[in-house]
């Protein structure tokens, strides 16, 4: 079975939980991170490590957009992903012109994370 290489950030301590577990349940291999900072840090390091990038929009700091924007200023070809609770039509918009692939409602259920990878990495195949 494949394996996507997924950074995850969100800056709810148990939602990265969560959202690690169940990425990790189906097969991918997932680095979860609360601070933006830290998680730029981490991609900066090592940009080719990662396949996936998902980031919150709301956060304290850093909003997601801005995140992506620093994500694709290391790594043009990054694959990057908004996830939200809810983002109006010119946060997204905002978000795709930065060159975010895809902004999504925060996955719920097992299956609603692995459709997501699935549409995003679609190299990835059946996970």
């Amino acid at each position: 079975m494949p394996s996507a290489r997924i950074l995850y950030l969100d800056d709810e301590e148990p939602l990265v939980f969560i959202v690690r577990r169940m990425l990790e349940r189906i097969g991918h291999q997932v680095s979860g991170f609360t601070r933006a900072e830290e998680a730029l840090a981490a991609f900066s390091a090592a940009p080719d490590a990662f396949d996936l990038v998902i980031s919150d929009n709301s956060m304290p700091g850093m909003s997601g957009v801005d995140f992506a924007k620093e994500v694709l200023r290391v790594h043009p070809a990054a694959v990057v992903a908004i996830a939200s609770g809810y983002m109006d039509e010119k946060e997204t918009s905002a978000a795709l012109a930065a060159g975010v692939r895809s902004v999504i409602r925060k996955p719920q259920t097992l299956e609603e994370m692995r459709d997501m990878v699935r549409e995003l990495l679609p190299h990835i195949g059946d996970s």
